[in-house]
């Protein structure tokens, strides 16, 4: 059987990464409070097991931080903890590319327990209250949400944000048009058909990595999971929709999405990725569940959204890199590395590149712009020589090679964008007026050097530019003598 949620926890436990709290707290923001100050101090995952009102409900156990520091993607990549992220970028791309497809098997520990929809009551798990302005409990914020296309039979795994409604028997959705499964809605709507979908909680560790990361229309994430996990991932049925889930989760929720506006219940706000509240309180669709199956001590997984960043940020700062890098190899020559730093969950890019053509930054932002509505609203192009980790480079770069703002600083003017945008005006993120998406303004920052300028001969042979007098490495000299120094 493939790693389980199980199995993580106790690595994390063994590499001392773990921290399980038995003191009281309170699902009403305590535990969100916690895991705010853990991951600022990039502290150990936390597992909850003594959380008020919950010592006598069907789940006890709540985990958080699953994948929320560098290392811990490591460890779940199987590499050294203290691998750079551009490394992790490249392993989980390699990966990525070698997709391994799911078996089906007859059943497992997630069919240890049955609940049918007459008892259905969500409340039962410990769900929290993330954000002190939150419009209800969030139960779905670090899991995957399974649904299938009912014209082409491809299934999607994504992660969507669910708020548990007061009924406890249903949740709350944000269905926006321009993603995976918002474009499933829309043929589902035209058959007039509600839309089945499935709750995944825990198993393989990687379920919420794949979900909350950007692929191709068409790709399954779960052969994905495989591919990240290097074996396949095992699937059961469900019990009341067409779907199937991992053998191995800890929970499941079942159900069916019902896309008649006249019965769209209120949901929101949320306190979002972005670090600000989104998606406004308001009528929308909702999930009326029909069934839970769990294993025998379940463990409810979650995530805090928000700045300066989550795990989903983590994630999206190597997946996002990895879709600019695909994109980009077989489209612009030239470029040597990309980085999409976590705190803006990949709306901005840095992308350094091996400059031999006027014009090559620009054709780089065009050809990311047109990937996505969620990912790449600035793209900033830098030399070989810019560590493009480094913001102080950064900013360097963009002062002393950025010259002429009309030619080196491009606005594309009424793009897609993405509708939690605070900096958006509302009534342009407004999703059934849009066609499900915001509006953006994307800028493209050239921070190269400006071939315009004519060569200096004491400079040397054809160069446009002095040369640097820092942000070179440090001579191997000096570093062979450096514990001489005392150091």
């Amino acid at each position: 059987m493939d790693k389980d949620l199980r199995d993580w926890i106790d690595q994390l436990r063994k590499e001392g990464d773990l921290k399980e709290i038995s003191c009281e707290v309170d699902w009403n923001d305590e535990i969100a409070d916690i895991e705010r100050k853990v991951l600022d101090e990039d502290g150990p995952a936390l597992l909850f097991t003594n959380i008020k009102d919950y010592r006598d409900t069907l789940c006890k156990k709540f985990f958080i931080g699953s994948l929320g520091s560098w290392r811990k993607i490591a460890w779940a990549l199987g590499l050294p903890p203290d691998t750079p992220p551009s490394e992790l970028m490249r392993e989980q791309r390699k990966l990525s590319h070698k997709p391994i497809k799911p078996v089906e098997v007859k059943t497992g520990p997630v069919k240890e327990n049955i609940i049918e929809e007459k008892d259905v009551d969500l409340f039962q798990f410990p769900v929290p209250k993330y954000h002190e302005l939150d419009g209800g409990r969030y139960i779905s914020t670090f899991n995957g949400v399974v649904t299938k296309d009912p014209e082409t039979g491809w299934v999607n795994v994504g992660l969507y944000r669910g708020m548990v409604h007061e009924d406890a028997k249903s949740i709350g959705i944000l269905l926006v048009g321009a993603s995976d499964w918002g474009k499933m809605a829309s043929k589902y709507a035209y058959l007039n058909k509600p839309m089945e979908v499935a709750y995944v909680f825990g198993g393989n560790p990687f379920i919420p990595y794949a979900a909350s990361s950007p692929y191709d229309v068409g790709v399954c994430e779960y052969d994905i999971v495989g591919g990240l996990s290097r074996q396949p991932v095992e699937l059961v049925k469900c019990e009341t929709v067409d779907l199937y889930v991992p053998a191995n989760a800890e929970i499941v929720i079942e159900g069916t999405i019902s896309l008649d506006p006249n019965t769209y219940r209120m949901e929101g706000p949320f306190g979002e990725y972005t670090g600000y509240y989104g998606g406004l309180r308001g009528l929308k669709p909702w999930v009326k569940v029909t069934c839970i199956t769990h294993r025998n001590d379940p463990i409810l997984l979650g995530s805090i959204e928000g700045h300066p960043y989550d795990d989903g940020a983590l994630i999206e700062s190597l997946t996002v890199g990895s879709l600019a890098l695909d994109r980009l190899d077989k489209t612009v020559p030239g470029v040597l590395d990309v980085w999409v730093p976590p705190v803006t969950h990949g709306a901005d890019v840095v992308v350094k590149i091996r400059k031999t053509y006027q014009g090559q930054a620009k054709q780089i932002a065009s050809a990311l712009w047109c990937l996505s509505p969620w990912f790449f609203k600035n793209v900033m192009v830098v030399d070989e020589d810019i560590d493009i980790h480094d913001p102080d480079q950064l900013l360097w770069a963009f002062t002393y090679r950025v010259w002429d703002p009309d030619e080196d600083i491009v606005v594309l003017r009424g793009s897609m964008g993405s509708i939690l945008d605070p900096s958006c005006p509302p009534h342009l993120k407004d999703a059934k007026k849009m066609g499900g998406v915001g509006r953006w303004n994307r800028l493209c920052i050239d921070a190269t050097k400006d071939w315009r300028l004519d060569p200096q001969p004491e400079w040397g042979e054809g160069a446009r530019y002095p040369p640097a007098n820092r942000y070179i490495p440090t001579p191997k000299k000096i570093l062979d003598r450096w514990k001489e120094y005392g150091f």
